[in-house]
């Protein structure tokens, strides 16, 4: 039994003398004295008997001449009697040697003969057999005891298996993980047949069989429990031999791990998914986008498209509504997209706004166009959101199979390439993939890396279009326009390089440097020369230069920094800025007319033209957008609309600017539908700032009054 400090002691052997004879008993007790063994004395069998029910003794020296019962009918009653039959007894006689008596002892169960007078070595040699079996067996006894107290009251459940597969062992614990207890386990007829879900139970066996998978090697696999519930169960095995190397079986334990595979396959499939729309992320993607070009490499007959989608104007709506808006929209937008692809299909988010389609096993590429035009017409119906009406569309890049040097990487990037082309193109569309969009995409980069240069190195000019007055022919003033003088390519179109700047927010710095270069020239034309004392200076704000918080400040920067009154200073903003976000613009466009800066509404007729937002906004000047100006002469319908216009604006107290003016004919059916200001190439183009300062004192030949 274990003591105290951990360690393991046994309790003393017990050995029973049995002899009529009080000297007897003495002499052979004193002959035992040196062993490590606790004497009992017994002067008749029925002491001897009543001694053996008391204490369990590992050997008896039996005397067999006894008065009452002697030692033959005294070891013939302990072999009949529960807890003692199993007593090893020893002969110790003075009787006859004849053969009849010895074998009479070995019937009934004896294990030697000791003959009087005996000798002391003897007696304590055959004693100390049995005292070395009796530690042994203790020893074993223990041993046993500590392995299943330690597998009993084991957690995990541990379980052994014959060679032959038959349980030999199973713990307690099997209760608490199946709900089956150890005697159900163990006879049940082939249990674990029973309770591994089908689709495991094949591996499990192989597992089990493999004999180079053992000694701590692991398997993981379900369960069924009694009561139906599914549970993760790993499994540790080793293999039990004997010394000489024989097989003993298999040592398994078992452990319930469902809560660390929920906690596994929950981290798996964050790694492998976006977390607001729960669609398969970039990761996975890349993945599947492989998988697909390694089957179609095999498969002539194997199609597939790669769907590469952004939201248009998605950016509006976070800025107006915010970003927990605009992710519910994000959430919305997947769900459509769910529905409009196949089981097979892949359905991702790849960043921000933007959605990747994976369309597998097509009949035929052009199968993917059914596909992308289900999701335009999907994505087309408004989204309603917390009581909000939402309307978006989107722009789709669509790359039909792969060439034979393409990585997945490859594929995203022309799909992308793709979507911005469409994007170009209007929106709301989608286009193929060809390699001259590739080669316009790196004709970008370039421009893109040309551009950062450039605005750092100030390589831009500002331009100069006079604005006339149709009224009296005189200078009314100047409309500020960016030139990009390229050193190697020269004048780059404003249509190539704006959009680009626009896009990369490159067009934050270029608008400042535009504004602080033409405030200042206009402040210094007025301190130079009387009729320029008075001339207004328009400047264009772009869409992403209203959004930017620091728009005021930067105006007003400019206006200290060059010294022109703020009241010479027009600033354009076409109608789509401002209908972005109505609140906000209108608390930008207040906090500008504070600072006494004018406001003039660009290319209007194009975009919302809303009458009840134009009387929300403070705005000084309609200006006619040059698609109007160049049709005008061609029909009475298109002189009528830009009446219509001039007419709209006069009744909210505007003035009205017409641009494009290329012809006298067009000048003077403008001023014949009271249209106050013109510009145009009929007057001049944009010109740098030494030719603008010519114009200025020498007047412009084509103005004239009417």
């Amino acid at each position: 039994m274990p003591s105290e400090a951990g360690e393991t002691t046994y309790d003393k052997a017990k050995i029973l003398i049995v002899d009529d004879d009080r000297v007897n008993l003495k002499v052979l007790e004193g002959m035992l004295r040196g062993l490590d063994a606790e004497i009992h004395l017994a002067l008749s069998g029925e002491e001897a008997l009543e001694l053996a029910m008391q204490h369990h003794f590992v050997l008896v020296l039996l005397d067999v001449m006894m008065p009452g019962i002697d030692g033959f009918q005294t070891a013939e009653q302990l072999r009949s009697r529960g807890g003692t039959e199993d007593i090893p007894i020893i002969f110790v006689t003075a009787i006859s040697k004849e053969q009849r008596h010895v074998f009479k002892g070995y019937e009934l169960g004896a294990v030697d003969y000791l003959f009087k007078p005996v000798e002391p070595e003897i007696l304590q040699s055959k004693v100390r057999v049995f005292l070395d079996l009796y530690a042994q067996r203790q020893a074993l006894q223990a041993s046993e005891e500590r392995y299943r107290t330690v597998a009993d009251y084991n957690y995990d459940w541990e379980i052994w298996f014959s060679p032959n597969d038959k349980i030999l062992y199973c713990s307690p614990s099997c209760e608490r993980i199946s709900g089956y207890t150890a005697d159900e386990i163990i006879d049940g007829e082939d249990i674990f047949r029973r309770i591994i879900l089908d689709e495991d139970y094949d591996s499990w066996r192989h597992f089990m069989a493999d004999e180079m998978r053992v000694d701590g090697d692991s398997f993981d696999f379900r369960i069924f429990r009694k009561d139906g519930r599914e549970r993760w169960i790993s499994l540790v095995k080793f293999d039990v031999r004997k010394d000489d190397g024989k097989s003993l079986g298999l040592r398994c334990s078992l452990r319930d791990i469902t809560d660390r595979k929920k906690m596994e396959i929950q981290l798996r499939h964050q790694a492998l998914h976006d977390p607001l729309t729960a669609l398969a992320n970039r990761t996975l993607l890349m993945d599947r986008v492989a998988r697909a070009m390694e089957r179609a490499n095999r498969h002539e007959d194997f199609h597939f498209a790669l769907v590469f989608l952004d939201l248009d104007r998605f950016k509006v709506v976070n800025d107006s509504l915010g970003h927990i808006f605009g992710d519910s929209l994000l959430v919305e937008v997947s769900k459509r997209l769910w529905e409009c692809v196949r089981g097979m299909d892949t359905v991702a988010r790849f960043g921000g706004d933007e959605f990747v389609l994976l369309l597998e096993e097509l009949d035929a590429p052009r199968e993917a166009f059914t596909v992308i035009r289900r999701v335009l017409d999907q994505l087309r119906e408004p989204f309603l959101i917390e009581g909000h009406q939402v309307q978006t569309t989107v722009s789709i890049g669509v790359v039909l199979g792969a060439q034979e040097d393409d990585r997945p990487s490859d594929l995203l990037q022309k799909a992308n390439i793709a979507m911005y082309r469409a994007k170009e193109s209007g929106r709301d569309r989608f286009d193929i993939y060809n390699d001259r969009m590739l080669q316009r995409a790196v004709d970008l980069m370039h421009l893109e890396n040309d551009l950062r240069k450039a605005v750092q190195e100030r390589e831009f000019r500002v331009y100069y279009q006079p604005i006339v007055s149709l009224e009296h022919g005189g200078l009314a003033g100047f409309e500020a326009l960016v030139r990009w003088e390229h050193p190697e390519r020269g004048i780059v179109s404003p249509g190539e390089f704006i959009p680009l700047a626009e896009e990369t927010g490159l067009i934050i710095d270029l608008g400042r440097q535009v504004l602080e270069e033409s405030t200042r020239t206009l402040a210094r034309w007025g301190r130079e020369h009387e009729q320029a004392e008075k001339l207004q200076l328009s400047v264009n704000i772009s869409a992403r230069q209203f959004r930017n918080n620091d728009l005021v400040q930067d105006v007003i920067t400019a206006l200290q920094k060059s010294g022109l009154q703020p009241g010479r200073l027009k600033l354009e903003i076409t109608e789509s800025t401002v209908m972005d976000n109505v609140e906000t613009s209108l608390l930008r466009l207040q906090r500008l007319k504070e600072e006494g800066i004018r406001i003039s509404m660009d290319d209007f007729g194009t975009g919302y033209s809303s009458m009840s937002y134009l009387q929300k906004f403070p705005l000084d000047q309609l200006k006619v957008d040059l698609s109007f100006v160049r049709r005008i002469l061609d029909s009475t319908e298109n002189a009528e609309i830009v009446r219509a216009i001039i007419t709209l604006a006069h009744s909210l107290r505007m003035a009205v600017v017409a641009e494009g003016i290329e012809l006298e004919e067009q000048a003077d059916l403008l001023h014949s539908l009271h249209c106050e200001l013109g510009q145009g190439y009929l007057y001049s183009p944009p010109v740098p700032a030494k030719q603008a300062e010519e114009l200025l004192l020498k007047g412009i030949p084509a103005a004239r009054p009417r």
